[in-house]
């Protein structure tokens, strides 16, 4: 039976939870269900994902640094409640955190009766004493309290929930899904131009925000390392406030001229295309989703052991290489072997099959 659902999401920026989002709205859409996308800021590069079958509510809210305005956070309630009211959803999905604490006070205000899924793709954070931290707090157990169920991307963030007052019972582990094989565009890019003009060797890549947790500078040092061994190229993928500094930095040890900073590509093909092996640097990962796209593409990997999705989708160490977070000699050491001695091309899409958006779309519709 056809239900009405509502998937909320802060913005259709680059990151992952918002591209998770878009693929879910999408695939219950084309099983007959009607599917509104409801966002604060429609722009970014995971608008272009959204197919016309999904319905899009955008409030265009300026995006202020990485968030919104206090101002417009009071609106955004206050205007997701309207929604409920003139929607009447049997569900809501919502994503990530914060836009879960947002939802569930619009779903008190509209009132609403919907089934509630908040969905959870980060590692628990720090504790913190600022007012808005403790805020959070009290809010997170009107999201306990008002959740369906939870979902979490993986195992060891279902347990940061429950550690954090969620029930057990109430919690359904629900991996990231793995979007359809997009085809290799006949497109000549300028960053393909620049990293041909870098010479030989192998191309290590890593994809995602340049921010802080996914910890790029460890990465670097140990390309420096690696990199004062044997002939190899590094290209980051993505964009983010840290982009000025990462850059200073490979200029500081040195390794500047074998180091290319692409920014976001919208060809995830085009980017694995190039890649011999792929390299995660996090200090957390809910999830992992590049893993699983490498994986599927045949690219060996190397990760971070980040809480919590990295060991999960590696299944311990099988499918790819685990170093300790932070730890630039081990990083190093285990891109090295990694190039000698590949994960068989098999085996990694093998894994990576696990995590198609079919399956992944089964475990949703189940919820409804």
């Amino acid at each position: 039976m056809a239900k009405r659902i509502v998937f909320h999401i802060a913005s259709l920026r680059g990151g992952g939870a918002e591209r998770v989002f878009v693929l879910m709205a999408n695939e219950l859409a084309s099983r007959g269900h009607d599917v509104t996308l409801f966002t604060w800021n429609a722009e970014g590069p995971n608008a272009a994902l959204r197919s016309p079958a999904v319905k899009l509510i955008n409030l265009s809210f300026a995006i202020h640094g990485e968030g919104y305005s206090k101002a417009d956070t009071l609106k955004g309630v206050v205007q997701g409640a309207r929604v409920l009211r003139r929607l009447a959803p049997d569900a809501v999905f919502s994503a990530p955190e914060f836009a879960n604490l947002l939802m569930a006070v619009a779903l008190l205000l509209a009132p609403s009766r919907a089934k509630f899924f908040p969905s959870f793709h980060a590692a628990a954070s720090h504790t913190s004493n600022r007012i808005g931290a403790r805020l959070a707090g009290y809010l997170s157990s009107l999201v306990a309290a008002r959740a369906t169920s939870a979902i979490a991307v993986s195992e060891g963030v279902g347990g940061d929930l429950v550690a954090n007052g969620f029930s057990r019972s109430k919690v359904t582990v629900i991996n990231n899904p793995l979007p359809s094989p997009a085809p290799l565009r006949e497109h000549n890019y300028p960053w393909q131009a620049e990293l041909k003009a870098m010479g030989d060797g192998p191309v290590i890549i890593t994809a995602g925000r340049l921010v802080p947790v996914k910890d790029h500078r460890t990465l670097l040092q140990a390309f420096a390392r690696l990199r004062a061994s044997r002939d190899a190229r590094l290209v980051i993928f993505g964009e983010g406030p840290l982009d000025a500094e990462l850059r200073a930095y490979a200029g500081e040890i040195g390794i500047a001229q074998d180091v290319l900073f692409a920014g976001y590509v919208d060809d995830p093909a085009a980017c694995y295309a190039v890649a011999d092996l792929f390299a995660l640097s996090s200090t957390s990962e809910g999830f992992g989703n590049v893993l699983v796209e490498a994986m599927a593409a045949g690219v060996p990997v190397v990760s971070t052991d980040a809480p919590h999705g990295p060991r999960e989708i590696l299944g311990d160490g099988r499918f790819g290489s685990l170093v300790p977070v932070g730890d630039a000699n081990a990083l190093a050491e285990a891109m090295g072997r990694m190039l000698d001695r590949p994960t068989p091309a098999a085996a990694l899409s093998a894994r990576a099959a696990d995590f198609t958006i079919e399956k992944i779309g089964d475990r949703y519709e189940a919820l409804l």
